[in-house]
C-alpha cells in the first residue's frame, strides 16, 4: 500500500464502518434476543460475505462465466464496501461504489429509526 492509501484509507473506511453499522442496527430491530443472533449470523451476514468480492474479485466472476453470481455481488451492499476500501488502499476513489454504500447506508439507517419508532409506540407504557 502507498503512504497516499493510508490519507484514502481514513474516510472510507470510516464511511463503510457507518454503512455497515446501518445494516447491523437494522437487523436489531428485528432480532430480539441475543441467542437468535447466531441464526442471524449464519443467515445473514456470512451469505453477504461469501456474495461479495472480499474473497473473490467480480471481474473474475465474470470472466468465469458465473453471471448469476456476478449480479448478485453487484446487490451486495457488502461487495460496494470492500470495493471502496480496496480502490482507497491504492490511492484510487471509486465513487461509485462509495455512493451506492452510502445510499444503502441511509436506508438502512432510515429503516431503522422507522422499526424502532413502531417498536417504542407499540410498547406498553410504564408507571
Amino acid at each position: 500500500i502507498p503512504w497516499s492509501g493510508w490519507l484514502y484509507l481514513l474516510p472510507v473506511v470510516s464511511l463503510c464502518a457507518c454503512v455497515l453499522g446501518a445494516i447491523g442496527l437494522l437487523l436489531s430491530v428485528y432480532v430480539r434476543q441475543l441467542e437468535n443472533f447466531a441464526g442471524t449470523m449464519n443467515f445473514v451476514i456470512f451469505p453477504m460475505f461469501f456474495v461479495s468480492s472480499a474473497l473473490y474479485p467480480l471481474w473474475k466472476l465474470r470472466e468465469s462465466g458465473a453471471d448469476y453470481l456476478y449480479w448478485l455481488a453487484l446487490a451486495n451492499p457488502f461487495t460496494h464496501v470492500v470495493e471502496a476500501i480496496r480502490f482507497a488502499a491504492y490511492g484510487r476513489a471509486a465513487w461509485r461504489d462509495m455512493a451506492i454504500a452510502l445510499c444503502c447506508g441511509v436506508v438502512a439507517f432510515a429503516l431503522a429509526q422507522r422499526g424502532y419508532r413502531l417498536r417504542r409506540s407499540a410498547a406498553p407504557a410504564r408507571d
